[in-house]
């Protein structure tokens, strides 16, 4: 019995887990930065602390070799390019490019 369980158990996690994940990335605002003097794991701790201060931050990615940041906001989050770019420059960078996807930035 006990065995019986787990295997549906499991078999609904694999089933269910991808498709909670999608819906889950379908909340949230992504955007992507390109970031001027990002180069070692330090500075991306420096990024990190402050675009977490921007209000709606839910989670950052970032890529050091690229110099990029993927940044996701809670799903109706009114982040501006101006709270990107202050946090950028608090944090001692040059914002090069900002890349919204799935919507426009507030102005």
């Amino acid at each position: 019995m006990k065995v019986k369980f787990a295997v549906i158990l499991i078999s609904l996690v694999l089933l269910f887990g991808p498709a909670s994940a999608t819906l889950a990335g379908e909340n949230e605002e992504r955007v992507v930065i390109h970031v001027e003097g990002l180069y070692c794991p330090f500075c991306s701790y420096g990024l990190e602390k402050h675009i977490k201060k921007i209000k709606g931050f839910k989670s950052i990615k970032i890529n050091i070799r690229e110099g990029t940041a993927e940044i996701n906001f809670e799903s109706g989050a009114k982040v501006s390019k101006a709270a990107i770019l202050e946090a950028v420059e608090n944090a001692g960078f040059e914002l090069d490019d900002v890349t919204w996807l799935g919507k426009e930035p507030e102005k």
